[in-house]
């Protein structure tokens, strides 16, 4: 089991760096994000001193790139600090030292304020919780959600808060998120239902039934058939009750879905180990889901066969087409010779049929 005390990872190491890292410009790039308009540059001409203009000007670069401040020194952008030099400050030579604090938040907030930016304050802490809460109905995989707050903040031009910070609001309403539904389960769920779920993870001495219904069909079978269905029925009442609770859980497919598969990724031993609540609500939504799995693959087998029985009938029916074809062609050629007879001039009208087959080369035998 995951250690409960490690932060939660809501973003790989590249998604952190591409968000929080410290911009790394190429020569295109500079050209791009370092060339200043107008108002940009009346801004950055604005502060007193070459260290504290050049500051300002990557100030505005990094903002533009990535829509957040960083503190850096000039050994930690020396490229930049060139480019900078050689467009806005010819002949001048690099600084020896770097702005003040407080010029680097009075900055900040001119920045802010060019660009029609709000600075992240605990202040906003409730409503990015709340847009949070809504999310999380969506989704709940920790990197879903932090994207989607991240874009949120960008749509209503407030700058991100730090990665620890999102982390920590992400993790808090997952929390809640969980608790939501655990009390929502504790309400809803019934004894027969709650020992229902207990009995797919118990101790036995052989597989748990929760092993069991993990196994999917080898083949088309009947006898893998069978198995099948007699797993479908042991799901029926899980999925009755499912269906029952989890509109009340207000949990999107895609949740259920995910549920569900952490039903299938935990081992038995660890499903035994989660919190009650917890264990309940992924064992319920693999029932839901793992019972309509069952029926596709009942009704897949059921067209297989079908299929099956239909390629044989027409295989039959194209030999019995052929045997009736083959006795058709050779009886048409035996009716062709006895017509043959009503037209034979040699054969007086008087001659009896039994006359007519004894005669010599006029049988229908003696043609065969």
């Amino acid at each position: 089991m995951a250690n409960k005390n490690k932060p939660l990872s809501i973003l790989s190491v590249a998604e952190q760096e591409a968000l929080y890292g410290l911009p790394d410009f190429d020569d295109a790039q500079r050209l791009e994000f370092l060339a200043l308009n107008e108002s940009e540059l009346a801004l950055a001409c604005s502060r007193r001193g070459l260290h504290v203009q050049m500051y300002c000007i990557i100030q505005i670069a990094y903002f533009k790139a990535k829509h957040l401040f960083f503190r850096f020194g000039w050994d930690d952008v020396p490229d930049d600090c060139s480019f900078v030099l050689s467009r806005y400050f010819p002949g001048e030579s690099l600084p020896d030292k770097l702005p003040y604090k407080q010029e680097r938040y009075a900055q900040r907030e001119k920045i802010c304020a060019l660009y029609g930016y709000r600075p992240w304050s605990s202040a906003l802490s409730s409503p990015l919780e709340q847009q949070a809460a809504h999310i999380v109905h969506r989704d709940i995989t920790p990197a879903f959600v932090a994207t989607e707050l991240i874009i949120w903040l960008n749509a209503h031009k407030i700058i991100r808060p730090g990665y620890t910070t999102l982390q920590e609001l992400v993790s808090r309403t997952l929390s809640d998120e969980r608790q939501r539904l655990g009390r929502i389960l504790t309400e809803q769920l019934d004894d027969a239902t709650i020992d229902g779920l207990n009995t797919l993870i118990e101790r036995d001495d052989t597989l748990s039934r929760l092993a069991v219904l993990r196994q999917d069909a080898r083949d088309f079978g009947w006898r893998q058939i069978v198995q099948e269905r007699e797993k479908r029925a042991i799901l029926a009442p899980l999925h009755r009750k499912a269906c029952d609770i989890l509109p009340a859980l207000n949990i999107s497919q895609q949740n259920l879905l995910y549920y569900a598969s952490l039903a299938n990724f935990y081992t038995v031993y660890d499903l035994r180990e989660l919190k009650p609540d917890q264990a309940r609500l992924y064992l319920l939504c693999y029932s839901w889901v793992r019972y309509r799995q069952f029926s596709d693959n009942l009704v897949d087998a059921m067209f297989f066969h079908m299929k099956q029985l239909e390629d044989e009938s027409r295989s039959v029916a194209k030999q019995l087409l052929a045997d009736v074809q083959e006795k058709h062609r050779r009886e048409t050629s035996k009716i062709g010779r006895l017509l043959s007879l009503y037209v034979d001039d040699s054969v007086p009208d008087p001659t009896t049929f039994g006359e007519v087959r004894r005669r010599p080369g006029k049988s229908c035998r003696g043609r065969r």
